[in-house]
């Protein structure tokens, strides 16, 4: 209708309009925006039909507005749909990265040495997950890769840059349902390994007591290793298994097998772990059946808190830092006998103040082991 207007000609509805037509028209709609209201119901609502009266096609018309404000870029819920008896072709409106050879999809920046194309997986992964098209073969930087995967912080980096109307045939349209569906059944599981975007930082921790990178270092190495990898299960998987098993055998079965007052007896204490100095100048060396052992706090240092009641009991004024303390209780010869658990580090929790808590609380049963004939 545009094009006929201005070379005041009648176009028939097989003729094509070229891109200068097409790039003039969306110029002169942002320059006259109080038409547009007007056009876009006209573009939203205009069917043209073809002369061919025994064709049920329809066509609309094709509209790609670029921009670099993606504040102005809005999801539509109901796509445009457009059929065709011959092609069976669907038009989808969406949200779109640039397809640039010299830029980056992801951080828009110039592309630097080892560009890299966007994977069919990575397409998929930030289509379902952030509802944005990226054309096939966008590249972006290398530094964005983690195990030949985008990382967490360029998904979330991509942004749209204009509104495109993909064409997908049946078959594509058919790909992405079962692509949705294999996607939702991962989704249901727990955590997945083998995608280092699904877990952050804290949780290859809380899992394998390892950081994100230092685990993926970690499976590096061990690729190059006689581990093979299954249908059922990959060595990535593998290695996590491996780093959680081993961090809850540590925490079932070793720590209470080597630490606390219950992996070691008094007399283990008084014949092994105590020097002949100390029973001279504590006991007189005389007596056989009084363990002799060293409470002092330790300290850990920690980040700053955001929470502010937190941040001031965990802040010290002698060391000047925020830190939590655990008190230590080891023998004359260095063996640690027990850890009691951190304690804040405030003024109000001082070393004493600390041990009077463990009295009262009869933490660890430390009453029944220092004063075993007491209670024996």
């Amino acid at each position: 209708m545009c094009v006929s207007i201005r070379t005041l000609k009648s176009l028939s509805n097989d003729q094509k309009v070229c891109n200068v037509c097409r790039h003039s028209y969306i110029k002169w709609k942002s320059e006259n925006s109080e038409f547009s209201a007007v056009l876009d119901h006209f573009e939203n609502n205009m069917v043209v039909i073809n002369d061919d009266a025994n064709s049920d096609s329809y066509e609309f018309m094709d509209i790609q507005v670029k921009t670099d404000d993606s504040s102005c870029l809005t999801t539509v819920e109901n796509p445009t749909l457009i059929t065709t008896t011959n092609h069976q072709v669907v038009k989808l409106q969406l949200n779109a990265t640039s397809s640039s050879h010299t830029k980056c999809c992801v951080c828009r920046e110039n592309l630097r040495d080892h560009a890299v194309k966007i994977t069919s997986r990575d397409r998929d992964f930030i289509f379902f997950s952030r509802n944005i098209w990226i054309p096939e073969g966008a590249r972006y930087c290398s530094g964005h890769l983690i195990n030949n995967l985008l990382s967490k912080e360029a998904v979330d980096q991509i942004k749209p840059f204009s509104i495109r109307y993909q064409e997908l045939s049946s078959s594509d349209v058919q790909l992405l349902l079962s692509k949705a569906q294999t996607l939702f059944e991962n989704g249901k599981k727990r955590f997945s390994l083998d995608d280092p975007r699904d877990l952050n930082d804290d949780e290859y921790c809380l899992l394998t007591s390892l950081s994100r990178d230092s685990f993926n270092d970690f499976v590096q190495i061990i690729y190059s290793s006689a581990i093979r990898a299954f249908c059922n299960r990959s060595i990535r998987t593998a290695v996590g298994i491996y780093f959680c098993k081993l961090r809850l055998t540590i925490v079932k079965s070793f720590v209470p097998d080597n630490l606390g007052f219950g992996h070691v007896t008094r007399e283990d204490v008084i014949g092994g772990h105590t020097t002949a100095i100390t029973q001279e100048l504590m006991c007189g060396g005389d007596s056989t059946d009084i363990p002799i052992i060293i409470i002092d706090g330790a300290h850990l240092y920690i980040q700053k808190s955001r929470n502010n009641e937190f941040q001031r009991k965990t802040f010290n004024l002698y060391k000047k830092g925020s830190l939590l303390k655990s008190m230590m209780i080891v023998t004359t010869t260095d063996y640690i006998v027990a850890c009691i658990e951190p304690f804040m580090s405030d003024f109000n929790n001082n070393d004493g103040a600390i041990m009077k808590d463990i009295y009262l609380l009869n933490n660890d049963h430390i009453l029944s082991w220092l004063f075993f004939a007491l209670f024996a």
